[in-house]
């Protein structure tokens, strides 16, 4: 009875697994294969576990799975094509890896890099409101109170005082004649009214301010009996 050589062919598995099988089938130690085909044992194992990257370059690769194939009594010729399948596929498996990984660590960097933009933009934003509050506080008027006398005021007296209080270093005027200012701001004066309806006008600026202005009404009526009244 003679038995007729076939060669062994594993469908669903891969070259690597395809070859493997063979070789254990056979009974077969890696080295003992290695040894009568004079490939190295890394090369063989290389093939088994379809690492190209283990593999020498160029048509080498291809001859060692040539003659590891036919020294298993495998179909070579299948065998090179799902090869040749696989590593193109597992290379292309790789390139979109690597690809995902530099997309990954790229957006990665994207995050801080947006972060300390928005940070920058967010101080940049805050020293601006705070250069517009400085140059708003230089121009902007002195606070200017009047608290004596009211408006609408009638006296009787000739002499009036006026009483004050605005911001510390801020020049003040009453009608038009400079008026001493303490340190915490406050000031007086002593005006003379004349007969009738009096305006006066209380001001007060600093260096590159604009100016405040009060006005303040007041009528004097003088009750003292005139000369001619008393003849």
């Amino acid at each position: 009875m003679f038995f007729q050589k076939k060669s062994l062919m594993f469908d669903s598995d891969s070259v690597g697994q395809q070859l493997r099988c063979a070789r254990e089938q056979k009974n077969l130690k890696i080295e003992v294969v290695a040894k009568k085909l004079i490939i190295k044992v890394d090369y063989l194992k290389a093939l088994e576990d379809n690492d190209k990257t283990k593999l020498p370059t160029g048509v080498y690769a291809k001859n060692f799975l040539r003659e590891y194939a036919r020294f298993l009594g495998l179909d070579y010729k299948s065998l090179l094509k799902e090869f040749s399948g696989e590593v193109v596929l597992n290379e292309d498996k790789n390139e979109a890896l690597f690809e995902r990984q530099v997309v990954a660590k790229k957006y990665l960097i994207a995050i801080p890099a947006l972060i300390r933009n928005l940070l920058i933009g967010l101080a940049a934003l805050l020293c601006l409101i705070y250069i517009v509050f400085l140059i708003n506080k230089i121009f902007q008027a002195p606070r200017l109170i009047v608290s004596y006398p009211a408006s609408d005021f009638q006296t009787t007296k000739k002499d009036l005082e006026i009483v004050g209080q605005t911001e510390s270093e801020s020049d003040v005027q009453i009608n038009g004649q400079d008026v001493q200012v303490s340190n915490d701001g406050s000031f007086k004066k002593n005006i003379y009214l004349e007969r009738g309806l009096n305006t006066i006008i209380v001001s007060a600026k600093k260096k590159h301010s604009r100016s405040a202005r009060l006005t303040r009404r007041i009528l004097f009526e003088d009750n003292t009996p005139s000369l001619n009244s008393a003849n």
